[in-house]
Protein backbone atom coordinates (compact mmCIF):
# COMPACT_ATOMS: atom_id res chain seq x y z
CA UNK A 1 0.00 0.00 0.00
CA UNK A 2 2.62 2.66 0.65
CA UNK A 3 4.34 2.19 -2.20
CA UNK A 4 1.06 2.30 -4.25
CA UNK A 5 1.27 5.80 -2.50
CA UNK A 6 4.92 6.66 -3.53
CA UNK A 7 4.50 5.53 -7.13
CA UNK A 8 0.87 8.26 -7.29
CA UNK A 9 3.45 11.32 -6.32
CA UNK A 10 5.66 11.97 -8.72
CA UNK A 11 2.58 11.02 -11.80
CA UNK A 12 0.19 13.64 -9.92
CA UNK A 13 3.40 16.32 -9.78
CA UNK A 14 3.31 15.47 -13.48
CA UNK A 15 -0.27 16.45 -13.84
CA UNK A 16 -0.44 19.73 -11.65
CA UNK A 17 2.53 20.57 -13.86
CA UNK A 18 0.82 20.13 -17.22
CA UNK A 19 -2.79 22.10 -15.34
CA UNK A 20 -0.45 25.04 -14.49
CA UNK A 21 1.21 25.11 -18.15
CA UNK A 22 -2.52 25.31 -19.43
CA UNK A 23 -3.62 27.66 -17.66
CA UNK A 24 -0.33 29.60 -18.65
CA UNK A 25 -1.30 28.91 -22.45
CA UNK A 26 -5.04 29.76 -22.23
CA UNK A 27 -4.19 33.17 -20.57
CA UNK A 28 -1.92 34.30 -23.14
CA UNK A 29 -4.48 33.57 -26.00
CA UNK A 30 -7.27 35.00 -23.78
CA UNK A 31 -8.42 38.71 -25.42
CA UNK A 32 -7.77 41.46 -23.39
CA UNK A 33 -11.03 42.46 -21.17
CA UNK A 34 -13.55 44.64 -22.74
CA UNK A 35 -13.50 48.52 -22.06
CA UNK A 36 -16.15 49.50 -19.63
CA UNK A 37 -18.04 51.05 -22.54
CA UNK A 38 -18.26 48.20 -24.57
CA UNK A 39 -19.70 45.60 -21.87
CA UNK A 40 -22.32 43.20 -23.03
CA UNK A 41 -25.64 44.57 -23.02
CA UNK A 42 -27.19 41.76 -20.57
CA UNK A 43 -24.02 42.90 -18.44
CA UNK A 44 -25.38 46.71 -18.47
CA UNK A 45 -28.79 45.56 -18.40
CA UNK A 46 -28.65 43.36 -15.58
CA UNK A 47 -26.57 46.23 -13.81
CA UNK A 48 -29.28 48.91 -14.63
CA UNK A 49 -31.74 46.65 -13.00
CA UNK A 50 -30.06 46.05 -9.49
CA UNK A 51 -29.26 49.36 -9.52
CA UNK A 52 -32.84 50.87 -10.23
CA UNK A 53 -34.18 48.21 -7.91
CA UNK A 54 -31.91 49.57 -4.83
CA UNK A 55 -33.19 53.20 -5.62
CA UNK A 56 -36.80 52.81 -5.71
CA UNK A 57 -37.63 49.88 -3.43
CA UNK A 58 -39.68 48.02 -6.42
CA UNK A 59 -38.96 44.62 -7.74
CA UNK A 60 -38.16 44.96 -11.66
CA UNK A 61 -40.38 42.87 -13.84
CA UNK A 62 -39.05 43.16 -16.84
CA UNK A 63 -37.03 45.15 -19.49
CA UNK A 64 -38.97 46.47 -22.20
CA UNK A 65 -36.63 48.72 -24.25
CA UNK A 66 -32.74 48.97 -24.39
CA UNK A 67 -31.18 51.23 -26.87
CA UNK A 68 -28.00 52.71 -27.48
CA UNK A 69 -28.17 56.88 -27.06
CA UNK A 70 -25.03 59.22 -28.14
CA UNK A 71 -24.12 59.70 -24.04
CA UNK A 72 -24.92 55.99 -23.02
CA UNK A 73 -27.75 53.70 -23.12
CA UNK A 74 -31.90 53.99 -22.10
CA UNK A 75 -33.83 51.70 -20.98
CA UNK A 76 -37.65 51.37 -20.47
CA UNK A 77 -38.32 49.21 -17.49
CA UNK A 78 -41.04 47.61 -16.02
CA UNK A 79 -41.36 47.55 -12.10
CA UNK A 80 -43.67 45.88 -9.25
CA UNK A 81 -44.92 48.66 -7.77
CA UNK A 82 -47.80 46.85 -5.75
CA UNK A 83 -48.16 43.02 -5.14
CA UNK A 84 -51.93 42.37 -5.05
CA UNK A 85 -53.77 38.94 -5.24
CA UNK A 86 -54.80 37.93 -7.85
CA UNK A 87 -51.14 39.08 -9.68
CA UNK A 88 -53.04 39.81 -12.56
CA UNK A 89 -53.89 43.25 -10.65
CA UNK A 90 -50.46 43.84 -9.74
CA UNK A 91 -49.85 47.63 -9.86
CA UNK A 92 -46.96 48.00 -12.61
CA UNK A 93 -44.99 51.16 -13.68
CA UNK A 94 -42.37 52.10 -16.27
CA UNK A 95 -39.68 53.58 -15.65
CA UNK A 96 -37.11 55.36 -18.48
CA UNK A 97 -33.80 54.79 -17.17
CA UNK A 98 -31.04 56.81 -18.55
CA UNK A 99 -27.23 55.14 -17.91
CA UNK A 100 -23.79 56.90 -18.67
CA UNK A 101 -20.86 55.04 -20.73
CA UNK A 102 -19.89 52.98 -17.68
CA UNK A 103 -23.39 51.71 -17.42
CA UNK A 104 -24.57 53.77 -13.96
CA UNK A 105 -28.08 55.58 -13.90
CA UNK A 106 -27.84 59.14 -14.20
CA UNK A 107 -31.57 59.59 -14.57
CA UNK A 108 -34.78 57.65 -14.60
CA UNK A 109 -38.35 59.14 -14.43
CA UNK A 110 -41.33 57.07 -14.22
CA UNK A 111 -43.97 57.18 -16.54
CA UNK A 112 -47.09 55.35 -16.70
CA UNK A 113 -49.04 52.96 -13.80
CA UNK A 114 -50.99 50.12 -14.65
CA UNK A 115 -52.37 47.22 -13.84
CA UNK A 116 -50.57 43.69 -14.54
CA UNK A 117 -54.06 42.74 -17.16
CA UNK A 118 -53.80 45.84 -18.58
CA UNK A 119 -50.60 45.59 -20.80
CA UNK A 120 -50.55 47.13 -24.04
CA UNK A 121 -53.51 48.96 -23.14
CA UNK A 122 -53.41 52.94 -23.82
CA UNK A 123 -54.43 55.40 -21.21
Amino acid sequence: MVNAIKTEEPRLAAVAEDAKDLALERESTVPAPRSMARRRAIDLIEEAQRQLKLMTGYPIDSVAEFRKTDDGWELTVTAVELERIPPSTDVLAEYVVGLDEEGDIVDYRRGRRYYRDQVGMSE
